[in-house]
C-alpha cells in the first residue's frame, strides 16, 4: 500500500508541476527525486535487490537499457547543444532506476497508482482552473491554464481517461460512478483545450477496444454487436438528418465545433497542414539525407530553438538519437502491445481480460498521440513516465502479470524465483 501511495504521489507531482506560473527545473525534478527515493527503499534496501540487479543482464535489459543507453549518450557527447549530454545521462539514469523498480513491482500496481493519480490530479486541477474553464467555454476560446500547453494537457488527460475506462469496466458501482465522472471531465477538458491529437488518439483507442471485444465474443454475441452497431449508425444518421432539417440548428452546431476545434482556422484548420507541422516534417526529412538519421544530433537538440521544434516523436527520435534508437523504442512498445493482445485472448477471467485491454488501450492512445507530439520517450510528465515504466518492465515480469507462459520471454536470469505463469492476477 505504501508503495502505491508514493508512486501515486510521483505521478501526481509530475502533473501538478505544470500548475505553477512557470515550469521550473525544480518542479520537474521533484517527482523524479521522489521516485529515486522510492526505488532506493523498495529495491536497494530489500530482499529483492539481487533479482532486480540480475534483471539488468537479461537479454531485454541488455538491449533496451544498456545498448539503447549507448545510442542515447553517444550522439549527445558530440552534440552542439551544451545541455544534451546532461539530459542524456539523466534519462539513462531514470531508465535504470525504472528497470530496478519494475523488476520487483507488478505492472498492475503501476496502473493502479496511475489511476489514483488521475483522480487526485483532477480533484486538485478542476477547482483551481474552473473559472478559466467556464470563461473558455463561454467565449469558445482554447483552454490553456497555468503552464500547460493545450496539447500536453490533452495528452495527459487522454492517458488518465484510459485508466478511468479500465476502472469503469472492472470496479464496483461506486468506482464506476467515480471513474465515469472523472473520465467525462477528462474528455470535456480535452475537447475545450482543442487537443485534436488527443481526441483522435482516444477515438483510435476506443476502436481498438471495440474491435478486441468483437473478436473475442462468440458468434452469437458478435451478431448482437453488429445489430447494436447498425442501430447506433441508424440513430446517428437520423439525428444528423433531423439536425440538418433545421438549418439554423445545424449551423449553430457546426459553428460550435468549428470554433472549439478550429477546423476552418487559417493557422490551425484543415488546410493548415496540421498547423504547419507537415512543412516542418518535410524540412526535417530533407535534413535526414545528410546522414543525420543514422546517429542523430543529440538528445533534446530540437528543444534549443522554436524553429527546431518537431511535433512528431517518430521524427524527433531519429533526429536526436538516431534511427536505431527509434527502431528499438517502437519495437519495444509494439511488442508490449502484442503481448497484451495475446494475453487478452488467453485470459479466462473477465478482470484479467480487462487488465490486458487496459494496457493495450493505454499503449494505442500513447502511440497514436505521439504522431503529433514529442512525448514518446521521456520522463517529464506522468503519462510518459507510466509508459516508460511499461517499456523497461522485464519480459518475465510482464509475462507473469499478463499470465503468459514464462518460456515466452528470453531471460538470462534465474526463473526459479518467479511464481508459476498459470497463477491468476487478483481481481
Amino acid at each position: 500500500m505504501l508503495n502505491r501511495i508514493v508512486l501515486t504521489l510521483v505521478f501526481t507531482l509530475s502533473f501538478l508541476g505544470f500548475m505553477g506560473q512557470e515550469l521550473t527545473l525544480a518542479l520537474q525534478l521533484l517527482p523524479l527525486i521522489l521516485f529515486a527515493i522510492l526505488v532506493l527503499f523498495k529495491v536497494v534496501y530489500s530482499d529483492s535487490l539481487l533479482k532486480a540487479v540480475g534483471s539488468l543482464f537479461d537479454l531485454d535489459g541488455l538491449v533496451f537499457l544498456i545498448f539503447l543507453s549507448l545510442f542515447i549518450i553517444g550522439p549527445s557527447l558530440a552534440s552542439n547543444y551544451e545541455k544534451s549530454l546532461g539530459f542524456s545521462l539523466f534519462l539513462c539514469m531514470c531508465l535504470f532506476l525504472a528497470r530496478l523498480y519494475t523488476a520487483v513491482v507488478p505492472v498492475q500496481e503501476i496502473l493502479e497508482a496511475f489511476f489514483w493519480s488521475g483522480l487526485v490530479s483532477i480533484a486538485v486541477f478542476l477547482p483551481l482552473s474552473f473559472a478559466g474553464l467556464l470563461q473558455a467555454i463561454g467565449a469558445l476560446e482554447r483552454f490553456s491554464p497555468f503552464s500547460f500547453q493545450p496539447n500536453l494537457l490533452g495528452f495527459l488527460l487522454a492517458g488518465y481517461f484510459c485508466v478511468m475506462v479500465w476502472k469503469f469496466l472492472t470496479g464496483g458501482w461506486a468506482m464506476k460512478i467515480i471513474a465515469g465522472l472523472v473520465g467525462f471531465i477528462d474528455l470535456a477538458i480535452t475537447f475545450f483545450a482543442s487537443s485534436r491529437s488527443a481526441l483522435v488518439a482516444i477515438v483510435a483507442g476506443c476502436c481498438f477496444i471495440v474491435g478486441m471485444e468483437f473478436l473475442h465474443a462468440p458468434p452469437q454475441e458478435r451478431k448482437r454487436y453488429v445489430r447494436f452497431g447498425l442501430l447506433t449508425a441508424a440513430a446517428l444518421v437520423l439525428g444528423i438528418g433531423a439536425l440538418l432539417w433545421n438549418s439554423d440548428r445545424a449551423y449553430n452546431a457546426f459553428n460550435f465545433f468549428d470554433r472549439v476545434l478550429e477546423l476552418t482556422n487559417e493557422y490551425r484548420g484543415v488546410g493548415s497542414g496540421l498547423t504547419g507541422r507537415l512543412d516542418r516534417w518535410r524540412q526535417v526529412t530533407r535534413i535526414f539525407t545528410d546522414g543525420t538519421f543514422l546517429i542523430g544530433k543529440g538528445i533534446r537538440y530540437s528543444d534549443q530553438s522554436e524553429s527546431e521544434a518537431i511535433d512528431n516523436s517518430y521524427l524527433v527520435i531519429p533526429y536526436e538519437i538516431g534511427v536505431v534508437s527509434l527502431i528499438l523504442i517502437t519495437w519495444r512498445y509494439f511488442s508490449l502491445l502484442r503481448k497484451s493482445l495475446k494475453a487478452y485472448f488467453r485470459a479466462g477471467e473477465k478482470n484479467d481480460r480487462r487488465f490486458c485491454l487496459a494496457i493495450g488501450f493505454l499503449l494505442v492512445v500513447f502511440l497514436v498521440s505521439n504522431l503529433a507530439l514529442r512525448y514518446l520517450f521521456g520522463v517529464g510528465n506522468p503519462y510518459s513516465l507510466a509508459a516508460l515504466l511499461l517499456f523497461v518492465t522485464p519480459n518475465v515480469q510482464m509475462n507473469h502479470c499478463l499470465n503468459l507462459p514464462i518460456r515466452d520471454s528470453i531471460s538470462l536470469g534465474s526463473l526459479k524465483s518467479w511464481p508459476a505463469a498459470s497463477s491468476r492476477l487478483p481481481s
